[in-house]
């Protein structure tokens, strides 16, 4: 470890009154960040339908996960039968998804089965075997909480974020904005999950 040596109080004062020396200018060659608030209201009651079907179907991963965790959490202590079901049917609908992204697209299994079909049936099945476990009104009191949660943050999360550097602008931006447009790369393509 190598020492450091503290600057004299000549040296402290010379910073403060030279401008050149002080805190905008030293910070000059950071990168200028800014505060984004994602939350906004929309305009109208056909602005927040819109911004609610189109954050939906942007964010139904997060938004399935979110249920499914709250689900889970509220079977654990009690409905042990219940737990190992979800668990079970959650392996079996992942493992139908992975096979489908291993499989290139012309293969049977993508001709043979719709991914929609299979989806809702799993999902139905899955919905029938906690009823029959006695684990519905676990289901119903955790899609009463959650789903207006979800609406709640649908309604109002902006989609229109500048985020990053440069007000998004990947071009301009520096290394350490490769992240974002990252994101902003996986997000335009579509995964087919």
């Amino acid at each position: 470890m190598a020492a450091r040596q503290r600057p004299s109080i000549t040296q402290m004062l010379s910073a403060t009154d030279n401008p050149d020396n002080s805190l905008t200018a030293r910070r000059s060659g950071l990168p200028d960040l800014k505060f984004v608030f994602p939350f906004d209201m929309p305009a109208s009651p056909e602005a927040l339908a819109i911004r609610i079907i189109k954050n939906l179907s942007r964010f139904c991963l997060f938004y399935s996960l979110l249920l499914w965790a709250g689900l889970t959490i509220s079977l654990v202590p009690i409905r042990r039968t219940s737990l190992h079901i979800l668990l079970s049917m959650t392996a079996v609908t992942n493992s139908f998804l992975i096979l489908l992204r291993l499989m290139p697209q012309p293969m049977f299994l993508h001709r043979a089965m719709d991914k929609a079909a299979v989806l809702l049936t799993l999902g139905i099945v899955t919905v029938i075997a906690l009823i029959l476990t006695g684990a519905a009104m676990h289901m119903f009191l955790t899609s009463a909480i959650g789903v207006p949660v979800v609406l709640v943050h649908a309604a109002f999360w902006k989609d229109d974020l500048q985020l990053g550097i440069n007000g998004g602008n990947v071009e301009e931006a520096s290394v350490g904005d490769f992240t974002i447009a990252l994101i902003d790369g996986i997000r335009s393509r579509d995964i087919g999950v």
